[in-house]
């Protein structure tokens, strides 16, 4: 038990440290605007409600787990000009017995759409703030004061890790922009503009978050019986950069999606790994702009295989499971939410 606090600790050292660095997940089609706020109000319906869970290193006696989840919207005026785009995103994370919730309001403004024909190009700008909240138990931790030849000793540490702060919270800042233009979609991000000072012993050189900056291409091929999506993803936070590459494959007679990927992370020894992922869908959608079928519905899981395990080389991997839906609120007969017609431009959600 004491050789797994002490993991649980060394753990939480390496992600809290100065390298401090965000989730990765490999289902990032289910938390859209996680990886980018210019997301916001481009699913398929004027509604979409996703969520993506995940636990990493599952094997261990404290793994990480993490979660996000929110609710996007948009709304267009009579000639289909976008209005305003909003939304909420909360997610969670939970490091051994360090915990940090953020809770964000994102709006952004679409370009692009006009009457019942829209233009061959789409942009989406957006910009997010919120507050977030770091907790952490020091009582549960055992610190090296605390042991002896013989184990834990039972005297209260001296550590002053956490006697400043016990919780912290701070504000955060960020925004994006998406471009689809034919059958390319591109984009960026920038997350954590501000810094934010997580330290709980009041020294914000030991504690600011770095600013996480998040670029992506995606492509759409249409073959004849399938659809392939490949996408690059290359993310830059602190000292830690990652890139992913991999393609979704979606099959026209089979409610079936299926993604593969290799993700590099230059971060916790080279944190590298392969990906697969299975989505089902279900429930036909009622107005999409689509050229092929849509579902309303979807769930999946996916699970990363470590090619080099970081920390004591005993982790299995990661699992994560999503869950998304569209919601029809305006049903009519224009883009973007159209059922008689096919606009000139890919929607961002046509890459997912």
């Amino acid at each position: 038990m004491i050789r797994k606090h002490i993991i649980s600790y060394a753990l939480l050292l390496l992600s809290a440290g100065g390298n401090a660095q965000d989730a990765l997940f490999s289902l990032y089609q289910y938390t859209p605007t996680y990886m980018n706020p210019a997301f916001i109000g481009t699913g398929k319906n004027n509604l979409r409600l996703s969520a993506v869970t995940k636990v990493q290193w599952f094997n261990l006696y404290k793994p990480f787990k993490y979660f996000s989840g929110g609710a996007d919207f948009s709304i267009y005026d009579d000639n289909q000009r976008n209005v305003l785009n909003m939304g909420l995103l909360v997610n969670h994370s939970n490091k051994g017995y360090l915990k940090n919730t953020g809770i964000n309001a994102i709006v952004g403004r679409s370009f692009g759409t006009r009457n019942t024909d829209c233009s061959n190009w789409f942009l989406s700008l957006a910009l997010q703030g919120g507050i977030g909240f770091n907790r952490v138990n020091p009582d549960k931790f055992v610190f090296i004061d605390q042991l002896d030849q013989t184990g834990i000793t039972g005297n209260a540490s001296q550590v002053d890790l956490f006697q400043t702060y016990g919780n912290k919270t701070y504000f955060d800042f960020g925004g994006g922009f998406l471009l689809a233009f034919s059958n390319f979609m591109v984009g960026g991000a920038a997350h954590h503009i501000n810094k934010p000072n997580l330290s709980f012993n009041g020294k914000p050189e030991d504690g600011k978050l770095p600013m996480k900056v998040t670029g992506h291409v995606s492509y759409r091929l249409d073959k004849e019986n399938i659809t392939l999506k490949p996408s690059f993803f290359m993310q830059l936070q602190g000292k830690s950069s990652v890139f992913s590459l991999g393609t979704l494959i979606d099959y026209y007679d089979l409610p079936v999606e299926l993604g593969l990927w290799y993700r590099n992370a230059a971060n916790l020894n080279s944190n590298s790994a392969f990906c697969i992922g299975v989505t089902w869908k279900w429930g036909e959608a009622k107005t999409v702009t689509s050229r092929t079928m849509e579902y309303s519905n979807r769930i999946g899981i996916s699970y990363d295989a470590d090619i080099v395990k970081p920390g004591l080389n005993t982790s299995h991997g990661s699992i994560e499971l999503g869950v998304q839906r569209d919601v029809i609120i305006n049903d009519n007969n224009y883009c973007p939410t159209s059922s008689s017609g096919v606009c000139n431009y890919r929607f961002p959600w046509e890459f997912f």
